[in-house]
């Protein structure tokens, strides 16, 4: 189990020094929250565009489906038996690094052989949100009285 605290996005490559915490207003507007309520992750748009210009720039391997449904960016990915999609995970403040396996943020799509980011942007908001299909088989303890974030990896349909 890992607990951590404030965390920042990175992956491919570091997103720019790009903050989770970095627009919280005087009020308390913003920051990131872990909601399992909610399907996908939303990056407030300066962090999102990072994300997903990172993803487009280095996945030429694979043909781009511009304007492909509501999520981007798509590829097609059929007849490619081992499927080599980016990286992306959380680094945190205190060290610890949140690695989500390639099914956490890549969602297939109909017909076969199309995948898309599963990741969208918050354009109207400095609110970013980790959703529950990014914590797809975690286990997510919140330590609320020491403002901690708990997670391990787990099967979770195995018994």
């Amino acid at each position: 189990m890992y607990l951590a605290r404030k965390p920042q996005v990175q992956g491919i490559e570091q997103v720019s020094g790009w903050s989770a915490n970095a627009w919280v207003s005087l009020e308390g507007a913003g920051g990131t929250i872990i909601d399992s309520g909610t399907t996908l992750s939303y990056f407030a748009e300066p962090a999102y565009e990072i994300i997903k210009e990172a993803f487009v720039k280095k996945a030429k391997g694979y043909p781009l489906l511009e304007d492909f449904h509501i999520l981007s960016p798509c590829y097609n990915v059929s007849g490619v038996e081992k499927r080599e999609l980016l990286e992306f995970e959380i680094h945190f403040a205190d060290g610890a690094v949140w690695n989500f396996p390639v099914e956490n943020y890549f969602i297939p799509l109909e017909p076969e052989g199309i995948v898309c980011l599963a990741i969208m942007k918050t354009s109207h908001s400095i609110l970013s949100m980790i959703g529950n299909y990014q914590q797809q088989n975690f286990n997510i303890w919140h330590d609320i009285k020491k403002s901690r974030l708990g997670y391990a990896p787990m099967k979770c349909g195995d018994d």
